[in-house]
């Protein structure tokens, strides 16, 4: 369950957020420079987008359509959790736990999480420059993204436990 955020944590996340909301064309911007940063840091991700682990995505344009089709949904999905940020924690991990198990379904796995962190965190930097992008705001970003993860994480994990059940790459045994 998310924790209580301190009122300067929620405050440097939502100011910060809406800031960036502000520039031109955000969605699609930070969206690819999320996606971008992401499949560099973690090549694996690509499938979960629809992509081969291979592809070079900046490279074709019918792959272009796909990215900024994905970095809409990203970024709206952000934006979402977000909004929710604030004394009603229970609705909020309701969402990111269902976000969580319902990304085990497209081959999303646990370990990348800090990846997208990271890529995030990129991507906010790159819009809102370093006079914004401060080392408490940072701090303050990385607070809510763990947060965030926490619950993310257990909803991925249980996913993948409950699909080795099905697939049978984990036996369970059963004494009577």
């Amino acid at each position: 369950m998310v924790k209580e955020l301190s009122y300067g944590v929620i405050s440097h996340v939502v100011d910060t957020w809406e800031m960036a909301k502000r520039t031109p064309a955000f969605e699609e911007k930070a969206g690819y420079l999320i996606l971008e940063k992401l499949f560099d840091l973690e090549p694996r991700t690509k499938p979960v987008f629809g992509f081969e682990r291979n592809a070079d995505v900046s490279a074709c344009p019918r792959l272009q359509i796909g990215v900024l089709i994905h970095s809409k949904r990203l970024v709206r999905m952000l934006d979402t959790a977000l909004d929710l940020i604030g004394p009603d924690t229970e609705m909020l991990t309701e969402v990111l736990e269902k976000l969580g198990r319902r990304h085990v379904q497209y081959g999303v796995k646990a370990g990348y999480l800090p990846f997208m962190g990271q890529a995030i965190f990129h991507a906010l930097e790159q819009i809102l420059g370093n006079d914004v992008w401060r080392d408490e705001v940072k701090e303050a970003w990385e607070i809510v993204y763990e947060e965030f993860s926490k619950d993310i994480m257990k909803a991925i994990l249980s996913g993948e436990r409950m699909d080795e059940l099905h697939d049978g790459t984990t036996s369970v045994r059963i004494a009577l």
